[in-house]
């Protein structure tokens, strides 16, 4: 209930800023004004109940940090506003990895999903930085972001809004030795399916981005729990990066053409 009423509240100050405009500012609408992305370094990790349990580990750079393949992209549909402060909404790609701290395994009783460190002494996880071992969620979805955009002097871009997410891919690793033998369990998406989850989820981002310099931060919080509540661990995403690039993608063209 006190995730539905932040995002309730925070979508209603997205309108309610945005519908000040009208008074100051000639209104009008942009299409594909910018491309938005979260990739290089970063970090994926859970909170909730059941968080503690579910620790992710930087560990061969599984959890995000430093993985090219991992991040968030999205494009800039429409673009509602003036050119210091907007609406917009977009559509973008999420690839997360969750590399756990614990060597974790996961069990499905009917539609109950339950949890425990790896129980059998005889896997061997090599608990090294780089070591063969591991235990990791990888989930992959797509997403509708709904940002207000405001320009803070020349350079300075700050976003906030929210976002509905769509789960279509999930997996569940673990690798270990069992003596001199490589052995992986994985759970795949086709079975992940049956574990409860949540694959239509809610959240709210925010992101600041220099122009001149093209850095910035940004983080995403999902309302909704990972796990259908009641059915599995209490524990949501949460994502913390810096952002690799942000681009006009109008101006991106016309130096594209003013080049050849």
């Amino acid at each position: 209930m006190k995730n539905n009423k932040l995002l309730f509240a925070t979508l209603i100050m997205i309108v309610a800023f945005t519908s000040t405009l009208n008074a100051q500012h000639k209104i009008g609408f942009q299409f594909f004004k910018y491309a938005k992305q979260e990739q290089a370094t970063g970090y994926n990790f859970f909170v909730g109940n059941d968080a503690a349990d579910f620790q992710t580990s930087v560990k061969g750079f599984g959890s995000g940090l430093t993985d090219v393949l991992t991040g968030r992209s999205s494009i800039d549909l429409v673009n509602f506003g003036t050119d210091h402060i907007s609406l917009s909404i977009g559509a973008g790609l999420s690839i997360s990895k969750f590399r756990f701290s614990q060597n974790l395994v996961l069990n499905l009783d009917g539609e109950t999903v339950s949890w425990e460190p790896d129980p059998n002494p005889d896997h061997d996880y090599v608990n090294t930085f780089f070591g063969y071992g591991k235990s990791k969620l990888i989930n992959s979805s797509f997403y509708v972001p709904l940002d207000l955009n405001i320009q803070l002097g020349e350079n300075w871009l700050y976003s906030i809004g929210g976002f509905f997410d769509y789960s279509f891919y999930t997996k569940f690793k673990s690798k270990y030795k069992i003596g001199d033998e490589k052995v992986q369990d994985v759970i795949a998406p086709s079975e992940m399916k049956t574990y409860s989850l949540n694959k239509v989820k809610y959240g709210v981002s925010t992101m600041i981005f220099n122009k001149k310099l093209k850095w910035g931060i940004s983080g995403s919080y999902y309302l909704t729990p990972f796990f259908q509540e009641g059915l599995g661990p209490d524990i949501q995403e949460v994502r913390i990066c810096f952002v690799a690039g942000m681009a006009d993608i109008k101006d991106e063209i016309t130096k594209d053409r003013s080049n050849h």
